[in-house]
C-alpha cells in the first residue's frame, strides 16, 4: 500500500520515500511530525508499506515525482526543523551525488530496551557518521536510476555498501553536520545478536567481493579479529558522554568480538556470490 501527500507545485519538489513495516506508531508518528515543521515545505510524502525494505524504497522512488529523492527511515527522527534544508544542501555543487546524516540513539529511548540489549547497545549512543546509510540520505533522482535504484535481493544489511561502491563511482559522498534520531524498537535481547551477526556477516560479504576499494577495509578487519576486535570496541566507546556506562559495556565486548568474527568469516568464506 502507497500512500502519498503532495504540495501543489512540482517545482524544486524534494520526494521523501519511506519504506514502512510494522512501525512503532509513537516513533513513526514523530518522524512524521519533524517532517511537517522542516523548513523547507515544497516536499511530497510517499509512504510505501509492508514491503521488504529495497523493494519498498524502489516502489517509492517510482512513485515519487521530485528531482532530490531523499530516503528516510521508518525510525529515523529528524534532529530539528533545519535537518532536510542542510541535508539537501551539498547537492546543489554538481559533483556530489549523494548527502547523508548522522545517526544517534537517544539515552532516553535507550533505557527502554531489556537490559542486556542495553549492555550490548552502549556503542549507539554515540553520534555515528557512516560512510552512507541510506535510511537518512539525500539522493538525485537521475543518479538513483543510474545505479539501477537500490539492489534488491542482497539482504538489508548489504544495501548501503552495495549503493555506496557504485554512487560513487558518480561522484562525491557528503556528510552534512546534520543528525537523525535513529530510534529501532528492540523488544529482545535474541535480537540484538541477531543484527550484529548479520551486520557482521554483511562486513565480511562486502570486504570480500571489493576488497581494498573499501574505505573501511582495515577497519572491518579489525573488528573481525579475535582480540583486536575487542580493542576496537573499548576505542570506539563514547567515554566523554558515557563514562558512567563503560563497565556495562567492558562487560559485552568479549560476547561481541566472538560475534563479530564468525559473522564476518562466515560472510567472507560461506556466503554465495
Amino acid at each position: 500500500m502507497l500512500k502519498m501527500k503532495k504540495n501543489k507545485t512540482k517545482k524544486n519538489l524534494i520526494s521523501i520515500v519511506i519504506p514502512v513495516y510494522k512501525p512503532e506508531m509513537k516513533v513513526f508518528n514523530k518522524v512524521k511530525k519533524s517532517l511537517k515543521n522542516q523548513t523547507i515545505k515544497n516536499i511530497e510524502i510517499v509512504e510505501n508499506w509492508n514491503m521488504p525494505e529495497a523493494e519498498s524504497m524502489n516502489a517509492g522512488i517510482k512513485k515519487s515525482k521530485g528531482d532530490i529523492i531523499v530516503i528516510l527511515a521508518q525510525d529515523c527522527v529528524p534532529e530539528n526543523k533545519f535537518w532536510l534544508e542542510k541535508l539537501i544542501a551539498p547537492l546543489k555543487d554538481s559533483e556530489v551525488v549523494a548527502s547523508g546524516s548522522k545517526l544517534y540513539l537517544t539515552k532516553e529511548y535507550w533505557k527502554t530496551y531489556p537490559f542486556f540489549t542495553r549492555m550490548f547497545t552502549i556503542n549507539d549512543l554515540n553520534t555515528r557518521g557512516p560512510f552512507l546509510d541510506i535510511r537518512a540520505t539525500a539522493f538525485r533522482r537521475k543518479d538513483l536510476f543510474s545505479i539501477g535504484l537500490i539492489k534488491e535481493k542482497i539482504g538489508r544489511m548489504g544495501l548501503d555498501g552495495d549503493a555506496y561502491t557504485k554512487l560513487k563511482e558518480l561522484g562525491r559522498i557528503e556528510h552534512p553536520n546534520v543528525r537523525v534520531f535513529h530510534l529501532h524498537k528492540i523488544e529482545y535481547f535474541g535480537k540484538t545478536i541477531a543484527l550484529i551477526y548479520q551486520y557482521s556477516r554483511a562486513n565480511g560479504i562486502y570486504v570480500r567481493d571489493h576488497g581494498l576499494k573499501d574505505r573501511a577495509f582495515l577497519k572491518r578487519i579489525i573488528r573481525a579479529l579475535p582480540l583486536f576486535g575487542m580493542i576496537s570496541a573499548i576505542y570506539r566507546f563514547p567515554f566523554k558522554e558515557h563514562i558512567d556506562l563503560f563497565p556495562l559495556h567492558l562487560l559485552s565486548v568479549p560476547f561481541q568480538n566472538i560475534i563479530n568474527v564468525f559473522g564476518f568469516w562466515a560472510g567472507f568464506f560461506l556466503e554465495s556470490r
